[in-house]
């Protein structure tokens, strides 16, 4: 646990993200949940802890009253830079009721003080849970539903009216195979939700916001355009700086975080990139969110800084035995390995 999370957020804070949420379905001990927690901190990330139970498998059924005990060791640690948040399916599908949202799960999320993540978000299914919680009164704005993918519009209306956040994860949906495969930005924007991204799954996606950006980009614009082929439709085609926007200031209030990173505004901590705009990739520079969206990738990122520490300077992460941490990373990998077989 300890060595994936850290390779995750060394691997984000290369890529040129300050910013990380670890949506942890692997609790299975407080041991557990205390490595990924500490994990971040050792990366020195701006690192959200979302706290869940696993989908299947041996575990001590800690969860979630350990949360009480994570909230209040290391919510704010590090200077405030990690928090810790409630993590849920959206219902009882893939792995039973116990870590689908409900009743339950939120009011102990009110009682704790924390926003909760929302995987799975799917389908007709996930739109009709939507739509019970609306009635519960627990669909709000301390939620934020991930994927969001193929559900009904009057889910949409309803999770509009509530002011709930929304990740999509352009990439996953389609390479994974997730409900319909298309990010929801269309249906998000119409309802008033500005969307953040997700990467989802580091081991299986690109793990840059650069490729989510371009991505999510080039479908709606296809959608956009599509729709209207052959007719005298029009339809709004997003642009390159509200990508920009979802990556950043939208990805930061998706995490509660909204008041203190995503933008360069006066009072907020200094999370920042420095990006090479003469480099070869995307010289000359004339447009700077063009560039940035359309030409740039994590070769460009030169320095990046997280509550104006450096984190990245002059192309290379700071104070990281990279060598150590590949041979960590390749020990555990083989140590996992070869448990699973000695099962099979």
């Amino acid at each position: 646990m300890y060595i994936g999370t850290r390779l995750a957020a060394l691997t984000a804070l290369d890529s040129g993200i300050t910013t990380m949420l670890d949506f942890s379905h692997n609790s299975r001990t407080s041991a557990h949940s205390d490595a990924a927690l500490n994990a971040l901190i050792d990366t020195g990330i701006r690192g959200v802890h979302a706290s869940m139970g696993p989908h299947f498998g041996e575990w001590d059924r800690q969860w979630p009253k350990d949360m009480n005990r994570l909230v209040s060791d290391f919510h704010g640690a590090a200077d405030g830079l990690v928090t810790v948040r409630l993590a849920a399916l959206a219902t009882d599908e893939i792995a039973g009721p116990a870590i689908a949202y409900g009743p339950e799960l939120a009011a102990f999320a009110r009682d704790l003080g924390v926003w909760t993540s929302i995987d799975a978000v799917f389908g007709i299914p996930s739109s009709e849970a939507i739509l019970r919680w609306a009635r519960m009164g627990i669909l709000d704005p301390t939620l934020t539903l991930i994927h969001a993918t193929g559900l009904t519009p009057e889910a949409w209306t309803a999770m509009g009216d509530a002011g709930v956040t929304v990740s999509l994860a352009p990439t996953s949906d389609a390479q994974i195979g997730l409900e319909s495969a298309v990010p929801a930005v269309d249906e998000a924007l119409a309802v008033g939700i500005r969307p953040g991204l997700s990467i989802d799954v580091e081991v299986a996606l690109a793990s840059d916001m650069f490729t989510q950006m371009r991505t999510l980009h080039a479908i709606q614009r296809m959608r956009a355009t599509n729709a209207a082929y052959g007719t005298e439709e029009t339809r709004n085609r997003i642009t390159t700086r509200d990508v920009l926007d979802f990556a950043t200031l939208q990805g930061a209030h998706a995490n509660a975080l909204g008041h203190v990173t995503g933008s360069l505004t006066p009072g907020k901590e200094a999370d920042l990139l420095i990006v090479r705009a003469d480099d070869i990739n995307n010289m000359p520079l004339n447009n700077a969110v063009g560039t940035l969206v359309l030409g740039s990738d994590a070769r460009n990122i030169d320095t990046v800084l997280v509550a104006g520490n450096p984190r990245k300077w002059a192309g290379s992460l700071v104070d990281e035995d990279i060598d150590a941490l590949r041979e960590a990373v390749i020990r555990s990998r083989n140590a996992i390995i070869g448990r699973v077989a000695a099962t099979l």
